[in-house]
This record gives structure tokens, sequence and C-alpha cells, in this order.
């Protein structure tokens, strides 16, 4: 009789230690691919602003910040900058290899009723990018087609505090 409880218990203990291996292993597994982000495409420098949102930061002395968020797919990156005259430029990166200088153009139909626009694509440091300029805080979806290259990013999400503290540091002027 104490045979088979034994075996059963032996059983048991064995698969609960399988189990949480492998949820152990799985978090484990998401921790990593989610860290890899802040070296996606070989960049460095980058440090978590907001890791559940994915949102990333980079600060080098004598230069306003950047944020930027990797595409759920892994295909691009997003970034915005805010310049010395408070506007600001966002920059989406494919990971795509190019050579240096090509350009990769288009015209893309948004809507049933609206003009096409020309989309391009710059070829910069070995990179597919695509660029835009907001005159102030960007609060859209903004998205973008070019060829077999597209992108969707919600900036409604972002949170822009941390570029919109430094810009107002590096214009202030004590009285």
């Amino acid at each position: 009789m104490t045979k088979p409880i034994i075996f059963i218990s032996g059983f048991m203990m064995l698969c609960i230690i399988l189990v949480a291996s492998w949820n152990t292993f799985a978090k484990l597994s998401r921790i990593n691919s989610k860290n890899n982000e802040l070296t996606f495409m070989g960049s460095s420098g980058w440090q978590w602003h907001n890791k559940s949102q994915g949102l990333q930061i980079k600060r080098v002395e004598g230069y306003l910040p950047a944020l930027r968020k990797v595409s759920e797919s892994k295909e691009y990156a997003s970034l915005i900058t805010i310049t010395e005259d408070g506007s600001y430029r966002g920059f989406v990166f494919f990971n795509q290899d190019c050579e240096e200088g090509a350009t990769v153009s288009e015209s893309v139909f948004y809507g049933t009723h609206e003009k096409p626009q020309l989309e391009v694509l710059h070829c910069l440091h070995g990179k597919l990018v695509y660029m835009k300029r907001w005159s102030a805080v960007p609060n859209e979806r903004w998205r973008g087609r070019v060829g077999n290259f597209e992108f969707n990013e919600a900036l409604s999400e972002w949170d822009f505090t941390p570029l919109q503290h430094a810009y107002l540091k590096s214009v202030a002027e004590l009285i």
C-alpha cells in the first residue's frame, strides 16, 4: 500500500518541478528578450524609461535626450528627439541593411478622398530611415508605408516629459 503512495507522491513532485522549471525558463526568456531591445540594431546607451510600454531613453552629455520604442515585430524602431528650437523630430529605423545615400520613394494613398503622399526612406548609417518633424508635441498615430516597409506607432501613449524637461533646462536663463 505504501509503494503506490510513494510512487504517486514522487510523480506529483516531478510534475511540479517540471512545471516550475518551465515557467521559470519562459519568464527568464521574456526578460532576456525585452532587455535585448536596449541594443536593438547594434545601438548602445539606451535605458528603460517605461519598460511596460517599451519606451527607452538615451542621454548623452552635451545633447538633448532621445526616446525610442522597438516594434513588437522587431522590424523597426521609432525614435523621437527634441531640437534646440523646441520642435520634435521623428525617425523610424528599419532593420534592413542598405547602401549609404540610397533612397526609396513611393506615392501612397492613405484615404480614399486624399491625394497621394510622396513617402521617402533614406539610407542613414546603413539602415533605411523614415523622417518627420513636428512643431509641437506629437500626439497622433504616426504611420507610414513605403514599398514593403510599414510602421504604425501610437505617439499619444508616449511620455515626452524627459525631452521637454531637458529642452527647458537647455534654454533656461538665470535671472
